[in-house]
């Protein structure tokens, strides 16, 4: 779920909840803006647990890179980070036996957001840690 998304349902939730207590004694109208601030409460909550889920349950998929693939994803920049930093993931999770990511999605994103020097530099590190631990 965007920010757009949450903005619109939290002030829904706020207005609607506003819109209970106005209600005063009219029931009716009470109870169906309780039921619109907690439903959008509800979805706000489930956009919540979505981010708070466990790394592991990010799709991981299998490396079917190709040295041509890897090439390519380099030698496309910022566009091909990604494919690039899968591609080191699942060389780490093949050779070590590992079932779950080995990076978290806030350091995927801080790294397709870092400068080339500073992206080259974790590739050079990452990979010196590949040749060293095989």
């Amino acid at each position: 779920m965007n920010a757009g998304w949450v903005v619109l349902l939290g002030v829904l939730a706020v207005l609607a909840a506003a819109g209970a207590v106005v209600a005063g004694t009219n029931v009716a109208l009470a109870t169906s803006a309780a039921a619109v601030a907690v439903g959008s409460s509800a979805f706000l909550l489930l956009s919540v647990f979505d981010r708070l889920a466990w790394p592991s349950a990010r799709a991981v998929t299998p490396s079917r890179a190709s040295a041509s693939r890897v090439r390519q994803a380099l030698a496309a920049g910022k566009h091909g980070r990604r494919e690039v930093l899968m591609f080191l993931d699942s060389l780490e999770r093949s050779g070590f036996g590992l079932v779950r990511p080995v990076l978290s999605d806030e350091e995927i994103g801080r790294l397709l957001a870092a400068s080339p020097e500073e992206f080259r530099q974790y590739l050079d590190v990452r990979v010196r840690e590949l040749e060293r631990r095989t």
